[in-house]
């Protein structure tokens, strides 16, 4: 059976193309929803032969919410709508982790990329709830497909990983619950399979 995708398993992260050179992506904190719209207009003509259609450019944008927070990304997303700003935009599959030659993780992820504007600001605040933003990025072009570096903070707060006891230890991928056998045949000389 197909397992099915988990939206938190996919996450958004930003940096203002003008700092490009100089800072690392971050992730939006609190995240709750996105979703990614790729739509073409389509154009009809009327003829004496009945409609003509031709197909209109693919447009792409993504529509953002999250929990309002008092952190960077946010203050930096705010100010990319208000001055006009362009920004990058990653969304990371934390499921779909690269490894390298000796099949060890690379901290690389699958992940798509593209750049755009926010064209919009929303910041509801209800009575008896958490408060929230909501934008739009409208992206140049269309998402590419690509393998995004991510810093094991980042991908920490994603995934559980398992630190040590000792001072400066970093975070490690854990143990996994359950690990089958390679093989539970008979083996060729008649002994019992490994139980």
């Amino acid at each position: 059976m197909e397992t099915p995708i988990k939206g938190k398993d996919r996450v958004l992260m930003f940096r203002l193309v003008q700092d490009r050179s100089k800072l690392y992506a971050t992730r939006l904190a609190l995240q709750t929803t996105h979703t990614i719209k790729e739509s073409s207009k389509t154009d009809t003509t009327a003829t004496k032969d009945g409609s003509a259609a031709s197909a209109g450019e693919l447009e792409t944008s993504i529509d953002i919410e999250a929990l309002a927070s008092d952190t960077l990304t946010n203050d930096m997303l705010h100010y990319a709508v208000k001055n006009q700003l362009e920004v990058e935009v990653w969304e990371i599959d934390f499921t779909k982790p690269v490894l390298g030659t000796d099949e060890k993780p690379t901290g690389k992820y699958a992940s798509q990329y593209g750049s755009g504007y926010l064209s919009d600001w929303e910041t509801p605040a209800e009575v008896g709830s958490n408060a929230t933003i909501k934008t739009t990025l409208t992206i140049n072009g269309q998402l590419v497909k690509g393998n995004a570096t991510v810093s094991k903070i980042d991908a920490a707060t994603v995934n559980n990983f398992f630190r040590d006891t000792t001072p400066g230890a970093e975070e490690e991928a854990p143990l996994p619950d359950y690990k089958a056998p390679d093989s539970n045949a008979p083996k060729e000389d008649g002994t019992a399979a490994p139980k």
